[in-house]
């Protein structure tokens, strides 16, 4: 009876011993909460449900996989008949004399640029610039269609402004300036839990749902983890289509590996993007994916 009892207290002390340890090792996954690092997370979040960023200049640069300074070669006629009449692409000579971000072998591209019809009264605010920097020295920043072939996002003077930004997002990636933030955010095993539930086909397409729900809340937190290579078990998913010019009420995606999907669900929740891998993408255009939104997360906590 003795050695009975005894034995029933050693198992109630392995058990508890047991909770602790798993108490303990549940707690590492969510921030120990100060005053501080509360106001700085409920800060960030006001920043995302209000539009995160009006300061357009730092954004254009995360965002663009291309940035260069070159002479622009514009036909402003070309340009002046598409507001007349239809809107259309229109084709620019671009002479490359540095490349800043990206990788761009030639020293002469052809940018693409949609140009808006007045008829239809979404005037670009680029349309302008095309005018004003015809033929002079400029920055441009640069997307990658999906067929192939570059598109223009922004232009600007060529200032040490620019170049100042560039090198500040090349340090904050450089020097991983924003592990320091993800130790101290909230929903940190929430957001992991859901993740874990992607890899198990069963659980995957509920978890796909309840990390969208979440909202901007999770934002941080999945920014902190998005760098996950991971194959997912169910590699679709299907979005509400929140565009106020949307044709379709839903978007179809079919991501690869778990950074896929996470990329698409950020934007789903923010209505930013830093790269179009939702249907998967080479290990480069993941990476600059990745780091677009940690310069987005640096900026949240820090501007």
């Amino acid at each position: 009876m003795f050695k009975l009892k005894q034995n029933l207290r050693l198992v109630f002390a392995a058990f508890t011993i047991a909770v602790g340890i798993a108490a303990c090792d549940s707690a590492k996954d969510e921030p120990q909460i100060t005053p501080e690092n509360k106001a700085l997370f409920e800060n960030a979040i006001k920043k995302i449900s209000e539009g995160f960023t009006k300061d357009n200049s730092w954004i254009s640069i995360a965002q663009s996989p291309y940035i260069l300074t070159g002479t622009l070669q514009v036909d402003t006629n070309e340009i002046k008949k598409i507001m007349r009449t239809k809107s259309a692409y229109i084709e620019i000579d671009f002479a490359i004399d540095t490349v800043l971000k990206g990788d761009i072998p030639s020293k002469e591209i052809i940018i693409n640029k949609y140009i808006y019809s007045k008829k239809e009264k979404r005037h670009n605010r680029n349309d302008s610039n095309l005018f004003l920097f015809n033929g002079k020295k400029s920055i441009v920043s640069l997307a990658l269609g999906y067929s192939g072939g570059y598109y223009l996002s922004s232009i600007f003077p060529v200032t040490d402004e620019v170049k100042n930004e560039l090198a500040k997002q090349n340090e904050i990636i450089a020097s991983k300036a924003y592990t320091k933030i993800c130790p101290t955010i909230q929903y940190s095993s929430k957001v992991k839990s859901l993740i874990d539930d992607m890899l198990v086909e069963s659980k995957a397409t509920a978890a796909y749902a309840k990390l969208e729900e979440l909202g901007i809340q999770a934002v941080p937190a999945i920014i902190c983890q998005m760098d996950d290579q991971r194959e997912l078990a169910v590699k679709h998913i299907t979005l509400k289509n929140k565009s106020l010019t949307a044709w379709e009420a839903t978007r179809h995606y079919s991501p690869e590996l778990v950074v896929d999907v996470l990329e698409a669900i950020l934007n789903q929740i923010t209505g930013k993007s830093f790269g179009s891998i939702h249907n998967g993408g080479t290990e480069d255009e993941r990476a600059n994916t990745v780091n677009g939104w940690r310069i987005y997360l640096w900026h949240l906590f820090n501007d």
